[in-house]
């Protein structure tokens, strides 16, 4: 099974389009009028239309499944993140995450933890911030 390491980066460029990110709020049922209202969010500290936070963390999160189960069976284990800035319908923004550790687990496989962060590419803010584990499944037993 090829091994992941620490350092590793992952990368991806990705803008959220308005109609798409409207779409994303609905489908998981964020009815915030800062995703749907242009008028409301307009008067807002962000001043216009926001992505749904759920959205930039599932993509986040995706990236990780990807990245390890290229490598083998893959389980999500943990995550969590920290919303610092809103990020603009229409903004092209690069996520990010490195590999911070690699412990083999008996029984398991491999618990890799990762650090990310989604940075609006127009400014150069980031405006998430993450933490995350999954593990490799040694064996490819993922019961």
């Amino acid at each position: 099974m090829p091994h992941i390491h620490v350092g590793e980066i992952f990368e991806r460029v990705v803008t959220f389009d308005e109609a798409g990110a409207r779409d994303f709020a609905l489908l998981v049922g964020d009815h915030n009028p800062i995703h749907h209202d242009a008028n409301f969010a307009a008067q807002s500290r962000f001043g216009g239309l926001i992505i749904s936070g759920t959205q930039s963390v599932a993509y986040l999160m995706a990236m990780t499944a990807t990245f390890v189960s290229e490598r083998g069976p893959a389980l999500g284990l943990e995550y969590g993140f920290r919303f610092r800035k809103g990020v603009r319908m229409g903004e092209t923004v690069k996520l990010a995450w490195v590999v911070t550790d690699v412990t083999p687990k008996a029984g398991l496989g491999d618990i890799v933890s990762f650090d990310a962060t989604l940075t609006v590419l127009s400014t150069g803010e980031v405006a998430v911030t993450g933490w995350g584990k999954c593990a490799l499944v040694g064996d490819g037993n993922m019961e």
